[in-house]
């Protein structure tokens, strides 16, 4: 490896870790001038930044998925509920503990996915239109199948593993390793990369888009299925709702994906959303500890999501203005030095 290309991965990975770690420093110091403590005080604020890290972390990883290739699937928080819901009841009533609710959560997410995939592949309804009606589906369903009850976990010792740090760590390495080699070192991570550069040309050269499709749309649902168990858990319930309520899910977590591909270029994609979320956990933590109530922070995250996209949709045009101004100062440096000859 040379010297320019050492420089150059030294540099993406200063760019990729330093901004969860700025993020913290900046937190850090603004928590201590203003509370007297800091973002990260003790063990409960570890477990709860592990807990949501975990979620929103698989969340997002299910939203990427299909929107780089411009399918943008609003059924996802529907799925989510149905497999918690199904997959935790019937682990429950079959004496499982935890881990059998994750698996079978898991199991029903997976199929919700591929039935959403199936459905767009031989419908080709709009990814959007898709995705709404498919949610009124999912939710009507788990609102049938077990009423306004739901999920209750608050009070199961059988399900204490699921809120255990360790095991948390286990499962969001696991899906890290498993989502990195799908993505990056695998035939379908080729393929998908093909994909969403252009879908014409990647079907002529024999690419299978439309199984490729149907794959991602059942990963997305297992991955918003671990999500939906480790945020139910830490939650004590999970209730059915009604009237497409459930894309919150999806339209919550779309900065720490928009973030994630921004960041993805100094690495991969799934580094890149594991240090968006990172990031962003940690600023809604350091908010939270100032006292300011939800509704505030909601505001805040999506005044800088709203910058976030900004910044993304004039990329180009700054791009263009830093090399124009680039240029310009070396033909002011070379007509000084003519000059001076």
């Amino acid at each position: 490896m040379n010297k320019s290309a050492l420089r150059l991965n030294i540099k993406n990975a200063i760019c990729s870790f330093g901004v969860p770690v700025g993020i913290y420093l900046i937190m850090e110091i603004i928590c201590r001038v203003v509370t007297g403590a800091g973002v990260i005080n003790n063990m409960a604020d570890m477990k709860n930044l592990a807990r949501t890290f975990a979620s929103l972390f698989c969340i997002a990883l299910a939203l990427s998925c299909n929107l780089p290739a411009g399918r943008m699937d609003f059924s996802l928080g529907s799925q989510m509920i149905l497999a918690v819901i199904f997959g935790g009841n019937i682990a429950l009533s079959l004496g499982l503990g935890g881990i059998g609710t994750l698996i079978l959560s898991i199991f029903f997410g997976v199929v919700s996915g591929f039935i959403v995939g199936l459905v767009f592949v031989k419908t080709r309804i709009i990814p959007m239109i898709l995705g709404m009606g498919m949610a009124l589906i999912y939710e009507c369903i788990s609102f049938s199948a077990f009423g306004s009850k739901g999920l209750q976990t608050f009070g199961i010792s059988k399900l204490t593993i699921l809120s255990d740090v360790t095991f948390i760590c286990i499962v969001v390495l696991l899906v890290t390793l498993v989502m990195g080699y799908l993505f990056l070192m695998s035939p379908f991570g080729y393929n998908r990369k093909a994909i969403q550069g252009n879908q014409r040309i990647a079907m002529n050269s024999g690419i299978n888009i439309f199984s490729n499709c149907v794959i991602c749309y059942t990963i997305a649902g297992g991955l918003v299925a671990i999500a939906g168990v480790f945020d139910t858990v830490f939650k004590g319930n999970l209730a059915p709702v009604l009237g497409m309520a459930s894309r919150s899910t999806v339209m919550g977590n779309m900065f720490a994906v928009m973030l994630g591909i921004t960041l993805a270029r100094f690495s991969n994609s799934v580094v890149g959303i594991m240090m968006a979320v990172l990031s962003i956990k940690i600023f809604t933590l350091g908010l939270s500890k100032q006292a300011l109530d939800n509704s505030t922070q909601t505001i805040i995250i999506y005044f800088l999501f709203l910058i976030l996209m900004i910044y993304r949709m004039n990329e180009n045009d700054i791009w263009a203005w830093k090399k124009k101004k680039l240029r310009i100062a070396q033909a002011k440096r070379i007509r000084i030095k003519m000059t001076a000859q």
